[in-house]
């Protein structure tokens, strides 16, 4: 089956939901059991993740995270109310005080945040490295404690690809998890699990909802990962809301569509953005004179539609104002 006719299909059974195409918007907390019998087995189930309540299963949620892990050919996906939850949570499954880990340095600022302000308080080492300088001799930067490998390529802000078979290599031959933030990709541009990481982390606010009105995330896992995740993030009480996930499978029947015209006009932009005379560079890793082009033509499938720029001089935040108050298209927010 080809994506398109793929992404009409997942997250969808009429035969289970009287014949209407879409699942319902499940909303509860309490489930009522069959039988006494039914009951005594969930009391005795061993896991808790496993549980008949709302935070452990919703029919609603199981469609997305069956739907997303039938994307990524995932062991298992576990949604979360937002991207910044997901990207936390295999931090706090895997790392314990005295555990050492490594961060690439081209980051979401928010993960950069949680790392200096939060996991540094659970007695954690944290090292950040350069996602592309003098990557051949990244093994050195291995301790015998290091049990976590958090990897974003495209990096923030300057867009490093980062070589992914390289690294998650070197990680499993130390015994390391690895764990890649996907959301610029999508499973429409980058299959990290087919390069070898153990786990994404992915906001399903961006594209794929892709209409700006849910905060949602995701974490697909390997067969290695895939307990242990689900297990923390359950014990730990984590769901999202059944509307959010219901918006969420909305947008994934048009994604592929979308990703393509976005990527059209992203590039379309960068291009023209390169014989600007007051621009210095272009950050866009499908332009051929992108640092890494080669890596990101091999990993990646297309380009989506977040790149940025440098100018070739300073302005003033008075300067900068005068100019985004002519700007007609493009507004100013954080995503």
């Amino acid at each position: 089956m080809k994506l398109k006719t793929k992404l009409t299909k997942i997250g969808r059974d009429p035969k289970k939901n009287k014949g209407y195409v879409n699942p319902p918007i499940y909303k509860g907390s309490t489930i009522i059991f069959n039988d006494f019998i039914s009951y005594i087995k969930d009391r005795d189930e061993k896991e808790d993740d496993k549980s008949h309540y709302g935070i452990q299963y919703n029919p609603t949620c199981n469609e997305f995270e069956n739907a997303i892990s039938s994307l990524y050919g995932a062991a298992d996906t576990v949604a979360t109310p937002s991207g910044l939850t997901a990207l936390i949570i295999p931090f706090l499954t895997f790392l314990k005080k005295g555990d050492h880990v490594l961060v690439s340095d081209a980051l979401y600022n928010p993960t950069r945040h949680f790392c200096n302000k939060i996991l540094l308080n659970f007695g954690i080492k944290i090292d950040f490295f350069h996602p592309t300088r003098n990557i051949n001799n990244f093994e050195k930067l291995i301790k015998k404690n290091t049990k976590l490998i958090f990897l974003e390529s495209p990096g923030t802000t300057t867009f490093d690809i980062i070589d992914f078979p390289k690294i998650t290599k070197i990680a499993k031959k130390n015994k390391i998890i690895t764990v890649a933030d996907n959301t610029w990709a999508s499973p429409i541009f980058c299959n990290p699990l087919k390069l070898g990481v153990n786990i994404i982390v992915e906001a399903s606010t961006k594209y794929i909802n892709g209409h700006s009105d849910v905060l949602l995330g995701f974490i697909s896992s390997d067969i290695l990962t895939a307990k242990k995740i689900r297990s923390y993030t359950k014990t730990l009480g984590i769901c999202p809301g059944s509307e959010e996930v219901y918006l969420a499978l909305r947008g994934l029947p048009t994604l592929e569509l979308r990703m393509r015209e976005i990527e059209k006009n992203s590039l379309n932009l960068a291009i023209k953005l390169t014989k600007e005379k007051k621009i210095k560079k272009v950050f866009h890793p499908a332009l051929v004179n992108h640092k890494n082009h080669k890596i990101w033509k091999r990993d990646f499938t297309g380009s989506s539609g977040l790149f940025s720029f440098e100018l070739k001089k300073k302005y003033s935040d008075r300067m900068l104002e005068k100019f985004y108050k002519k700007l007609r298209i493009f507004k100013i927010g954080y995503s």
